[in-house]
């Protein structure tokens, strides 16, 4: 398989539409999971399934592009876009069901062929201010 095949299955099968058969076939259980700050979580498939369903109940019609791919193996870096419709549910903030943009890049470690490890840096910030007009 290619790189450019196990990111689309992440970003596509996994991340847009929660497929477990995706997950199992493509990332460990548990894996760690790293986000903003330096917050770091230990994730079961179990578990990432279900924040995956509760936060495609609040974003829609979610549209993946892959930016940029850099390879460096045990290590991956991915830049995408994303479009989705906002639904309301996401800090409380109320859904007009407007679409909406958002950008981030991900790094992912894999070893014996399965995702291990990931980073995320998304832009959350941008996304608040699309939501709530905040800044314009």
């Amino acid at each position: 398989m290619t790189t450019r095949e196990w990111v689309d299955a992440w970003f596509q099968e996994i991340w847009a539409n929660a497929d477990s058969d995706s997950l199992t076939r493509f990332v460990s259980d548990p894996f760690t999971f790293h986000l903003s700050g330096g917050r770091k979580h230990q994730v079961t498939h179990e578990s990432y399934l279900s924040y995956l369903q509760l936060w495609r109940q609040k974003f829609k019609s979610v549209v993946f592009s892959i930016s940029d791919i850099v390879c460096q193996p045990p290590l991956t870096v991915v830049r995408y876009r994303c479009q989705a419709q906002y639904q309301g549910g996401w800090l409380n903030i109320p859904g007009k069901k407007q679409v909406i943009q958002m950008t981030g890049m991900i790094q992912f470690r894999q070893e014996a062929g399965f995702i291990t490890e990931c980073w995320l840096e998304d832009s959350s910030f941008d996304l608040y201010q699309q939501l709530t007009g905040y800044l314009k």
